[in-house]
């Protein structure tokens, strides 16, 4: 039988850490190359190149830094690391300002922010079929079918409430939560045949 030891350096060993690495401004080859070294410290299972965005006003990943454009890297290391220690290795290793270096995660909410949405054809009033919805079921929402299990879900819970009170319900006796078909009737404001319009 194995120890916890053994599992725990099992999994570590097996699991993969995923980082974005980002710089802002220019970041040359001789750069690029010192970084890919210095995360061989980490043992590198992928080091590539994403892309180098257009010149922009407020890159999103850095609030203190303005029109520059901004290099990204996908990282997968074998070694376990976090965000943080990365951040702070990588920036003095190339001497970089902290503030011009961004690691994160692939699947953060900024992160998923920025990734391209899917373009549709034409407005979503042109589709008659409203495919975009999906296959709802209706009888889940509203409807008689939805009405007479709603009651029965109440009327559950009413007799819960009244067998923890210590009450003696006897057999067949709901309460006083309208059955389906006191629900379906009219409504209980009288009728009447005054109409304000007719004087």
């Amino acid at each position: 039988m194995r120890t916890f030891k053994e599992h725990l350096s099992e999994s570590i060993a097996t699991r993969k850490h995923e980082f974005r690495v980002k710089v802002a401004g220019e970041f040359s080859a001789d750069q690029e190359t010192k970084l890919k070294s210095m995360l061989e410290r980490f043992q590198i299972d992928t080091f590539k190149k994403l892309k180098t965005t257009p010149v922009q006003s407020l890159p999103l990943d850095f609030p203190q830094v303005r029109n520059c454009e901004v290099t990204i890297f996908e990282v997968i290391v074998d070694y376990p690391t976090t965000q943080h220690e990365l951040t702070e290795y990588l920036s003095a290793g190339l001497q970089v300002n902290p503030k011009m270096l961004a690691v994160v995660r692939p699947g953060e909410p900024s992160e998923q922010y920025q990734a391209p949405e899917v373009q549709r054809e034409g407005a979503l009033l042109h589709d008659p079929d409203y495919k975009e919805a999906g296959d709802p079921k209706f009888d889940d929402y509203y409807g008689s079918k939805y009405n007479s299990g709603f009651v029965k879900e109440l009327n559950d819970v009413l007799k819960l409430q009244r067998k923890a009170r210590g009450e003696i319900i006897p057999e067949g006796e709901v309460g006083p939560i309208m059955s389906n078909e006191e629900m379906s009737s009219n409504s209980p404001i009288a009728q009447t045949d005054y109409d304000p319009r007719k004087k």
